[in-house]
């Protein structure tokens, strides 16, 4: 798979992660190239993810080169929940923050 199909498919997933806690006004900064994507997601919301702490340890999974293949088939492949635990297979860090009413995802991985 191509790698900015990939970069696309974790972007997707990260905006779902917003979208299912009802965050809907969203600032996004995305940079992929050849060798690395970084994503970082900011949006406004009252209330902080009680799944947020479970993202942070899935998005730190160490990733799973021998299985990748099969969970990027995967990777979005259900319109009706999300695929966070793959997408912490997928990438190689990532952090999150719940701080005056703004929740972040950031996410990194090296091609």
């Amino acid at each position: 798979m191509d790698n900015k199909l990939r970069s696309v498919k974790i972007l997707e997933e990260v905006l779902g992660y917003f979208l299912h806690h009802g965050v809907e006004k969203l600032d996004i900064s995305f940079f992929s190239d050849e060798k690395k994507l970084i994503i970082t997601v900011r949006g406004s919301t009252d209330v902080e993810p009680q799944d947020l702490p479970q993202l942070i340890k899935l998005l730190n999974e160490p990733r799973k080169p021998e299985y990748e293949e099969y969970y990027w088939s995967l990777l979005g492949a259900s319109s009706k929940r999300q695929e966070l635990h793959l997408l912490g297979s997928l990438v190689d860090c990532g952090a999150g923050t719940f701080k005056d009413h703004t929740l972040t995802i950031h996410v990194e991985r090296d091609y």
